[in-house]
């Protein structure tokens, strides 16, 4: 008896191993791997596009921000000079 039980669940748990086992890959599955591949490699690259951009855009916005600074300082100098010269009353 106990040999039949473990024969019966052994034949179940060989049909249950071969239907979700490894199985081929049809063209059509195939197909729409490589185009998600292409569509991945695609996004990427648009990726790296965008990063770059975005690099250089705050690259740009440091650089206006120095000469934000240099100018203020630039103008206050500039104020501090011309109170300067009105105190004198030139």
């Amino acid at each position: 008896m106990r040999f039949r039980k473990y024969t019966w669940m052994l034949m179940v748990g060989a049909m249950l191993f071969a239907a979700c086992g490894p199985k081929k890959a049809t063209k059509e599955t195939l197909t729409q791997l490589e185009e998600c591949n292409s569509a991945l490699e695609s996004a990427e690259a648009r990726k790296a596009e965008l990063e770059s951009s975005i690099n250089s855009l705050e690259a740009n916005i440091n650089a206006k921000k120095s000469r934000i600074e240099a100018l203020q300082s630039e103008r206050d100098s500039l104020n501090y000079w011309l109170h300067e010269v009105l105190e004198k009353g030139y």
